[in-house]
């Protein structure tokens, strides 16, 4: 599995990993045996085949990379408590028993899927289902997956947002659907209960329905379009466009992270300085000419990141905003003597990192401040 794969895997072993660990119980040998037998025919037609066993030293997880004839080894149904797949490597399609086995997790990435799996439909308990950087277009208008947790579909061809059918007890779920062609999300999302929604680089993207408003479990909203870290004003996708969100997301009761990069604004909309849960902004790469002394009403507001803007000052109200962490702000046109004393006059139960330039410069002279204020409530960085 390469690294890239392996980041996404250990992202979601994260998110799931408390349902794994279970207490030991008496096992018949004939199931060990049984396990032991389908473990070595695997690994026999799979060289590279990794098996990790649970506290009852029972298979619980199956990697296959690579799958070189494109099939699905029969043996798999030999594990009664498999809870997590990942086969990746020329698959397009997937076996019908499939469907039979308990699984919460899911890995289908780099495949050839043209469609949304049928067989994964009848699988209920589902938690986790990944089918990154697939040919993916077709997807059905409504999937019923009561328990699951994260879609994750980047680098598909999809075309619609999906929309999930739930249970009143369903999780809230985390939407991952970068680099896809989804021109909308509808209004139907208002039937669903979402986490996050993670759609960078969806140049396609001309309408987000107001009903994201209605999201009280909404915590993290990303449509940036990617660009390459540490490269001023880059988009790799080159469209010069303001993604339209609605100011109906200022009723999001909970959102804690948002983030706005590289979407040609010129200014903070003013609905960002109406959701008091804020804890996280991102507007890297705009065109943001001023962050207005509004800010101070974030008042749970812990990193800002506005590098590669057009500011020239900073706001005085950063001095009365005490649970800030991170202010990063270099790629813009500041210097230390623009700096308002005001945002120094703060103490801090933590110091805030005030990153000014790309490159650390840990050096007091010039700051409008004594060391001794400025250590009070900032630490250079």
């Amino acid at each position: 599995m390469n690294r890239a794969k392996y980041m996404v895997f250990t992202c979601l072993m994260i998110l799931f990993s408390s349902c794994i660990s279970e207490n030991k119980i008496n096992i018949p040998q004939e199931v060990y045996d049984k396990e032991q037998k389908a473990i070595e025919i695997i690994k026999k037609l799979h060289s590279n085949a990794s098996i990790y066993k649970d506290d009852n030293d029972l298979v619980y997880k199956v990697s296959l990379d690579s799958l070189t004839n494109g099939e699905v080894p029969t043996e798999l149904q030999l594990f009664d408590s498999l809870k997590i797949l990942l086969m990746d490597g020329n698959l397009s399609d997937l076996p019908n028993w499939i469907s039979e086995l308990r699984l919460i997790q899911i890995y289908l990435g780099d495949n050839d899927f043209e469609s949304f799996p049928k067989q994964l439909l009848k699988m209920n308990s589902l938690e986790a289902i990944q089918l990154r950087n697939n040919p993916i277009e077709i997807i059905d208008d409504t999937l019923y997956f009561p328990n699951l947790k994260v879609l994750y579909m980047p680098v598909t061809k999809i075309t619609k947002f999906p929309i999930i059918k739930q249970d009143p007890n369903s999780p809230a779920i985390y939407f991952h659907l970068a680099e896809t062609a989804i021109d909308s999300i509808p209004d139907e999302i208002s039937s669903m209960k979402i986490k996050k929604i993670w759609m960078t680089d969806c140049n396609q993207l001309t309408y987000i329905s107001p009903n994201l408003g209605k999201q009280d479990s909404l915590e993290e909203l990303n449509f940036s379009f990617n660009a390459e870290f540490g490269t001023a004003f880059y988009n790799r996708n080159s469209i010069p466009r303001t993604i339209p969100i609605p100011e109906e997301i200022r009723d999001c009761k909970n959102l804690k992270n948002l983030d706005l990069e590289y979407n040609e604004l010129t200014s903070i909309p003013d609905y960002v300085f109406e959701i008091p849960s804020l804890e996280v902004l991102g507007f890297r790469g705009n065109k943001i000419s001023e962050i207005p002394e509004k800010i101070s009403k974030l008042q749970k507001l812990r990193r800002i990141y506005v590098t590669n803007n057009q500011l020239r000052n900073l706001p005085k109200s950063f001095g009365q905003m005490p649970n800030l962490e991170t202010i990063s702000v270099w790629g813009n046109a500041i210097s230390k003597e623009n700096l308002p004393v005001e945002m120094f006059d703060i103490s801090r139960e933590k110091k805030c990192y005030l990153h000014l330039y790309m490159f650390y410069d840990k050096s007091f002279e010039g700051l409008p401040v004594s060391q001794e204020q400025f250590e009070k409530g900032y630490e250079w960085y």
